[in-house]
């Protein structure tokens, strides 16, 4: 398959999303489309999603979804960020022990703290550790 054709298989797969999948609240007050969306969702486990949005506020949208599929992608969610922590408890064990070798200035570069206020933090701390 060359690249193109893969374009335009995904823009057409967006426009039919688009076409049959996506609402404007209007739409679902005025008609039974709301009621034959949860009768599919009746019959059987699907993976079918559909948005429904207020038209006149774009950003006001949301999924609805098949309960069973929607707690699936819940699923793999709590997954992928059980492996994410994994890895991150991993890597922060093997590097207990290292050394810093790194200026606390260059590791500082470029964000947005100040120098004399990270000392004056660090200045405090200490006072609350001898109390």
């Amino acid at each position: 398959m060359n690249v193109m054709n893969r374009g335009k298989r995904g823009t057409l797969g967006h426009l039919e999303f688009l076409k049959e999948r996506v609402y404007g609240i209007t739409d679902m007050t005025r008609t039974n489309k709301l009621s034959e969306i949860l009768n599919r969702f009746a019959d059987e486990p699907t993976s079918e999603i559909y948005v429904i949005q207020n038209t006149k506020n774009k950003k006001a949208s949301a999924v609805l979804s098949d309960v069973e599929y929607f707690e699936h992608l819940l699923d793999i969610k709590e997954f992928f960020e059980q492996i994410v922590d994994d890895y991150m408890y991993q890597v922060a064990s093997e590097r207990q022990n290292d050394t810093v070798d790194i200026p606390l200035e260059v590791a500082l570069e470029g964000e947005e703290f100040e120098f004399d206020e990270i000392i004056q933090l660090a200045h405090d701390i200490e006072m609350d550790d001898e109390e």
